[in-house]
């Protein structure tokens, strides 16, 4: 009976053991679940997100327009002013991305992006009423605080559920944000500013009133944008829970540090020190800097080189809808591979290509085909990069610290674009007789500038930074 009785309790401790952990697998189920679904949520809040800040970025695209819309007022204005306005946008997002981290240690994250939208409206507002280029210089490093103090935290907050997936993340964010952006460019251009497609003159003249009229449409429909694609964006925000994305996604453990016999865990503040003090991070910072150069050459002065050269108003706005497309698959693409291939390889790559492309680019400026061959090309290899480099930096300084680091790394782009602007600036007010000159003076010598980028990609590592 004794025998009997024990091996009875045996089969009840059994099957207790085995209901509970039939539970804890249910339990885990269901977290795991709500875990996709909450990454899920995170991704379309980025994509909404990423999409309302294009609307500050399409304007780039409008430039003559904008000059043409001061020339109501200053009729001497020439398009080589123009070349500052999204440099100092953009040199202003890279050296202020890190207030956008400190903004969302302090107050949250859903704050900093209303803080985000804020910001962006009182530039547009500020806009609207501007009379001055100069004052538009000023309204542009306000639209880069606004977006540099939002900017990474949707990103973030994404990626953070699929840390092994970071590239393809950021690729396929910003295809279907980049798709979007093609059909709202299409429409500002054909319905807002430009509807009866009239060929601009950028030296001499102004467009007509409407025109001057339309553009202040423009501004008021892009405050409406903003407002709206903030709204969705809080509302399909989900914050993180970092015990399910260290169990699910996010795989990276906390570095230990031994003082003393003691074990303390890193702090932020010792992070961004360590990797400030960094050769490494010195190195990225110049490899950049000289790789951005021949982009922004293509960025900023494509449009009125085609214009120059007596390209149809149809023909330019065909190649900035064909100009998103490529951006589109350089996102597609990027995606699938960026996780697999080392940064290393894929930075020579590129930068290899863009010196051919800066090198051939002035032969190219009186044939449609080669032209427009060359312009999506170099959408392709500046927002194919994009995808690679923001989850390479989270990759080796780790996620908590990419905003701070990755802005200080990234503010290289916006200084070195600051630098060539200036040049193009001087180069065309110099050959002022001849652009011709000008135009394929500053594609050879970025071309060089993409080399050298080349040279310091060969001695680049993909291995964590150690911070002990």
């Amino acid at each position: 009976m004794k025998i009997i009785k024990y091996k009875q309790l045996n089969e009840n401790e059994n099957f207790e053991e085995f209901e509970k952990g039939d539970k804890e697998d249910i339990k885990n189920e269901k977290r795991k679940k709500k875990f996709l679904k909450n990454g899920i949520l995170s991704i379309i809040s980025c994509i909404i997100h990423t999409f309302g800040y294009f609307s500050v970025y399409i304007q780039k695209n409008f430039i003559v327009y904008l000059i043409s819309y001061r020339r109501y007022y200053n009729n001497k204005l020439t398009f080589s002013y123009g070349y500052f306005l999204f440099p100092i946008l953009n040199l202003t997002t890279a050296l202020t991305i890190p207030i956008g981290g400190f903004f969302e240690d302090k107050i949250g994250q859903k704050k900093t992006i209303i803080l985000s939208l804020l910001i962006l409206c009182c530039a547009f507002t500020l806009l609207y009423f501007s009379k001055n280029i100069f004052f538009d210089y000023f309204i542009m490093s306000l639209n880069g605080l606004g977006i540099a103090v939002g900017y990474n935290v949707t990103k973030k907050n994404a990626c953070a559920y699929f840390m092994n997936r970071k590239a393809f993340i950021y690729g396929f964010t910003h295809l279907i944000a980049a798709l979007l952006y093609a059909g709202l460019n299409l429409f500002i251009e054909k319905i807002i500013l430009n509807p009866l497609s009239e060929s601009p003159s950028i030296e001499n003249t102004f467009y007509d009133e409407h025109i001057f009229l339309n553009y202040k449409k423009l501004i008021i429909f892009i405050i409406i944008f903003l407002i709206t694609t903030t709204i969705l964006t809080l509302l399909t925000f989900i914050k993180n829970n970092p015990n399910d994305t260290k169990k699910y996604g996010y795989e990276e453990k906390l570095e230990i540090q031994e003082n003393n016999s003691e074990k303390n865990t890193i702090t932020k503040k010792y992070k961004i020190q360590k990797a400030l003090y960094s050769i490494r991070t010195f190195k990225l910072f110049l490899m950049l800097f000289f790789f951005f150069p021949t982009i922004h050459f293509l960025l900023n002065t494509w449009r009125p080189i085609g214009i120059y050269y007596k390209r149809n108003t149809y023909y330019l706005q065909l190649t900035t809808a064909l100009y998103s497309l490529s951006s589109s698959a350089a996102s597609v693409i990027m995606a699938l591979i960026g996780d697999k291939i080392k940064f290393k390889y894929i930075f020579i790559l590129f930068s290899f290509l863009l010196s051919l492309i800066s090198f051939s680019f002035p032969f190219t400026f009186n044939y449609d085909f080669p032209f427009i061959f060359e312009i999506l090309s170099i959408a392709f290899l500046f927002n194919g990069f994009n995808i690679v480099l923001g989850p390479y930096i989270m990759s080796i300084y780790g996620i908590d610290i990419y905003s701070e680091i990755g802005g200080i790394i990234g503010s290289s782009a916006g200084i070195s674009e600051i630098i060539c602007v200036v040049f193009a600036f001087y180069l065309e007010n110099y050959f002022s007789g001849n652009k011709d000159s000008a135009y394929r003076l500053m594609y050879f010598i970025s071309g060089g500038f993409s080399l050298i980028s080349m040279f310091f990609g060969f001695f680049e590592k993909d291995d964590k930074f150690k911070y002990i």
